[in-house]
Formats: C-alpha cells, sequence, structure tokens
C-alpha cells in the first residue's frame, strides 16, 4: 500500500511539473491607446488611426488587425508577438466624404472604437449658424481652469479665497449607454458649500464629469465630498427632446436632474432653452458664446442653470451660474484653457 502511495505522489509531482512548464495560455489580442488624429477633419484629409495591440496570453503569436470607417476596410499584421508584449499599429484613411463616422479597429478577441467627424472643406466646425453644424471635439489631455465664487442664500460670500477648479479630459469611457469624455475635476483650495436641503456644510476637493461625445451635455457627475466618505454624491442628467448638438438659438430640450448625496435622493424637471448668442469677457479672454438656460417648467423666467459655451476657442463653457447644486450660488469663470 504504501509502494502504490508513493507511486501517486511522484505521478501527482509529475503532472504538476508538467503543467508549470507546459506551453501557458494561448495567445490573445487585446487593443488600447487607440487615437484618430486629427479627429475632425476635412474632406480629402489623411486620417491616421493607431493603437496599441497586447498579448495578454503566454504563448507567442499572430495577429491580423482590422479597421472599419464606414464602408472602408483595411488590416493590418502584428508577427511573433511573445506573451506579455506590446506593438502597435497604424493606418492612413482617406476621408473623402463629409459626414459623422464610427472608427472600428478588431483583433480576434478585442474591439475598439472612436469618433470621426469629417467636414466639408473650408468649413470651420462651429455650429453657431454657419451650415456645418459638426461637433467640437475633444482630446485626452484637453484642460480648462475657472475660477469659483459661491455666495451663502442671504447674499453673503461663504469663502474669502478663490477656489480654482481645473477640469481635463481623462479619457473617454460609456456611461448610461452613452459614449462619453470622462472628464477629471481637482479644486483647489477645496469648496465649501452649504447642502441645498440638508443643515450641512460640504467640502468638495474632486468630481468626476461624464459628457456626451455626440451631443457635449452632461451625463453623469460624481463628487467626493468630506463629510460623506466612501459615498460620493452623484448627479445624472436624462434628457429628451431635441438637446444638444448642433445649438442654435431658440432650441428648446427636457432634462430629468437626479441629485443623490447620502439621504438626500431628489429628481428636478427642467426645461432647457437656448437664449440667445452673447459676447462676455471672463479672466480667460473675451468669447462670442450661446448663452443656455435652464428651469423649472412653473418657473421660466427664474433660471436654475445659465452656462456660456463657447465652440470655435474653448470648446466648452466660459462661465456658469448654478444655482440649482447647492443651497447658494456659484459663479465659475474660465481663467485659463489648452485645447488640441
Amino acid at each position: 500500500m504504501k509502494r502504490v502511495f508513493g507511486v501517486m505522489i511522484v505521478l501527482l509531482l509529475a503532472v504538476s511539473f508538467l503543467a508549470a512548464c507546459g506551453p501557458g495560455a494561448p495567445a490573445e489580442f487585446t487593443l488600447s491607446s487607440v487615437t484618430v488624429s486629427p479627429s475632425a477633419p476635412e474632406v480629402n484629409d489623411t486620417v491616421t488611426i493607431s493603437a496599441t495591440v497586447t498579448n495578454v496570453g503566454e504563448q507567442s503569436g499572430d495577429c491580423d488587425v482590422s479597421l472599419t470607417v464606414g464602408d472602408y476596410t483595411d488590416s493590418e499584421s502584428v508577427s511573433s508577438l511573445a506573451g506579455g508584449a506590446s506593438d502597435s499599429v497604424s493606418f492612413n484613411y482617406d476621408a473623402t466624404t463629409a459626414g459623422s463616422y464610427t472608427v472600428t479597429l478588431s483583433t480576434p478577441d478585442d474591439t475598439a472604437t472612436e469618433s470621426l467627424t469629417v467636414k466639408e472643406e473650408g468649413v470651420d466646425g462651429d455650429g453657431n449658424g454657419d451650415g456645418d453644424g459638426a461637433v467640437p471635439t475633444w482630446s485626452t489631455g484637453d484642460t480648462w481652469v475657472y475660477d469659483c465664487a459661491y455666495a451663502n442664500p442671504d447674499g453673503n460670500t461663504k469663502q474669502d479665497v478663490v477656489c480654482a477648479l481645473t477640469v481635463t479630459v481623462a479619457g473617454e469611457e460609456t456611461m448610461g449607454g452613452e459614449a462619453c469624455y470622462k472628464l477629471s475635476g481637482t479644486i483647489d483650495p477645496s469648496w465649501t458649500r452649504d447642502a441645498a436641503d440638508m443643515p450641512l456644510t460640504l467640502h468638495i476637493s474632486t468630481a468626476d464629469i461624464w459628457t456626451s461625445k455626440a451631443h457635449l451635455v452632461y451625463v453623469q457627475m460624481s463628487s467626493a465630498i468630506a463629510e460623506l466618505p466612501g459615498l460620493p454624491s452623484t448627479v445624472s442628467w436624462t434628457l429628451s427632446g431635441d438637446y444638444g448638438w448642433p445649438l442654435e438659438v431658440g432650441k428648446t430640450w427636457s432634462s430629468s436632474v437626479r441629485v443623490v448625496a447620502g439621504p438626500l435622493d431628489e429628481i428636478t424637471e427642467l426645461e432647457n432653452k437656448v437664449l440667445d448668442m452673447e459676447t462676455i469677457t471672463v479672466p480667460a479672454g473675451t468669447f462670442e458664446c450661446y448663452h443656455i438656460v435652464a428651469y423649472e417648467p412653473t418657473k421660466p423666467g427664474t433660471y436654475t442653470n445659465e452656462f456660456w459655451f463657447n465652440a470655435d476657442d474653448v470648446k466648452s463653457n466660459v462661465k456658469e451660474i448654478d444655482r440649482a447644486l447647492w443651497a447658494g450660488e456659484e459663479i465659475r469663470e474660465l481663467t485659463s484653457y489648452s485645447v488640441s
């Protein structure tokens, strides 16, 4: 019996050794760092589409990476890519027809997509009434910096120091089923704000914001609040009607805004309107902007939010007035920006 038991041990050790020294997991190819440059070309421009291919398996292998843009297809091969190693692929796409496209890159194991808007030659793409209506595009690393002032409901200033809000495009994610830019916001020093419906003073130092790529409207915001550790507040927007891009004076749509912060869970129904085109001056300069307002249906003359959006240079809000999120009024004005 002891001899049989000993033979079994030897066999088990041999199997374990063979498993450890075996060929390992088969090659598997994933995609990352997909770039489309330029992301808003004109007709007859050449667009460079690049990506990183990584073999997340253990065995070396070959891979074909396919590209699809509308009816156009192409492929590149990656040969003898070792397990754990990465390589880059690059395609040149001739943009011959204006329109909005989905760029799709695929391996046998993974798929990645990006948006591409091809403009007519000589069109500026700002959507301000000169006929093109193309949505401005953002790139990872684009940054906007705002000075923020806040006053209590009685009109007294809550903070003597100016709070700087720095918003940076961190990447792209899907939120609420919609392709979004993910923005990371940092606040220095942290905001001191009065809660809208609770007797609390809140301190907020960071925020993540998801903005629709197709329409440049807010989808969700998540803020880190010192008084609610481990439980960030969230604001989510559900929009209906003819919302977002392209913007035109007189355009209207509806939004349902849900705010969740600790025990607070409220939904507010708002109407939104592009009120006018206005020229405004902020620390970053003077800009021609769409003036967009939001209001409760029963109070059309009382704006809960106001935004001044510049489509040409800033590609984002130049100024905001928020009378809804906190108990008092917050004003944000652009001081500097860097966009591609």
